[in-house]
Protein backbone atom coordinates (compact mmCIF):
# COMPACT_ATOMS: atom_id res chain seq x y z
CA UNK A 1 0.00 0.00 0.00
CA UNK A 2 0.97 3.57 -0.23
CA UNK A 3 1.59 6.08 1.46
CA UNK A 4 0.22 9.79 1.09
CA UNK A 5 4.10 10.41 0.75
CA UNK A 6 4.71 8.05 -2.05
CA UNK A 7 1.50 9.50 -4.01
CA UNK A 8 3.28 12.94 -3.35
CA UNK A 9 6.14 12.13 -4.58
CA UNK A 10 5.23 9.87 -7.37
CA UNK A 11 2.57 12.81 -8.59
CA UNK A 12 5.55 15.48 -7.97
CA UNK A 13 7.46 12.97 -10.48
CA UNK A 14 4.06 13.32 -12.79
CA UNK A 15 4.22 17.07 -12.75
CA UNK A 16 7.96 16.70 -13.85
CA UNK A 17 6.99 14.27 -16.66
CA UNK A 18 3.94 16.43 -18.04
CA UNK A 19 6.52 19.63 -18.51
CA UNK A 20 8.45 16.82 -20.49
CA UNK A 21 5.70 16.24 -22.70
CA UNK A 22 4.31 19.03 -23.07
CA UNK A 23 7.50 20.49 -24.44
CA UNK A 24 8.18 17.24 -26.70
CA UNK A 25 5.12 16.15 -28.50
CA UNK A 26 1.96 18.39 -29.93
CA UNK A 27 -1.02 19.37 -27.88
CA UNK A 28 -3.04 16.85 -28.79
CA UNK A 29 -0.58 13.88 -28.09
CA UNK A 30 0.25 15.20 -24.38
CA UNK A 31 -3.12 13.82 -22.63
CA UNK A 32 -2.63 10.74 -23.81
CA UNK A 33 1.07 10.04 -23.44
CA UNK A 34 0.79 11.90 -20.17
CA UNK A 35 -2.26 9.38 -18.83
CA UNK A 36 -0.20 6.46 -19.69
CA UNK A 37 2.86 7.74 -17.11
CA UNK A 38 0.19 8.27 -14.74
CA UNK A 39 -1.63 4.37 -14.87
CA UNK A 40 0.36 3.02 -12.31
CA UNK A 41 -0.74 5.66 -9.71
CA UNK A 42 -4.12 5.80 -11.28
CA UNK A 43 -4.82 2.34 -11.73
CA UNK A 44 -5.17 0.91 -8.42
CA UNK A 45 -5.04 3.61 -5.55
CA UNK A 46 -5.32 3.53 -1.81
CA UNK A 47 -9.44 4.12 -1.61
CA UNK A 48 -8.25 6.90 0.72
CA UNK A 49 -6.22 8.92 -1.67
CA UNK A 50 -8.08 8.32 -4.83
CA UNK A 51 -9.68 11.68 -4.75
CA UNK A 52 -6.47 13.10 -3.79
CA UNK A 53 -4.73 11.48 -6.45
CA UNK A 54 -7.51 12.58 -9.40
CA UNK A 55 -7.61 16.50 -8.26
CA UNK A 56 -3.70 16.87 -8.14
CA UNK A 57 -3.46 15.38 -11.86
CA UNK A 58 -6.52 17.39 -12.72
CA UNK A 59 -4.61 20.56 -11.18
CA UNK A 60 -1.65 20.00 -13.15
CA UNK A 61 -3.56 19.21 -16.79
CA UNK A 62 -5.35 22.68 -16.52
CA UNK A 63 -2.10 24.24 -15.40
CA UNK A 64 -0.28 23.21 -18.03
CA UNK A 65 -3.16 24.15 -20.47
CA UNK A 66 -4.02 20.32 -21.26
CA UNK A 67 -7.70 20.63 -20.42
CA UNK A 68 -9.99 23.08 -19.51
CA UNK A 69 -11.43 23.39 -16.07
CA UNK A 70 -14.56 22.02 -15.79
CA UNK A 71 -14.61 21.49 -12.40
CA UNK A 72 -17.56 23.01 -10.26
CA UNK A 73 -14.90 25.05 -8.36
CA UNK A 74 -12.87 25.72 -10.93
Amino acid sequence: MRSRSDVDTELGHLQQRLLVLCAELPPDQVREAFAREAEPLTRDPPAELDAYIQERIHTMLVAAGVIEDESPTG
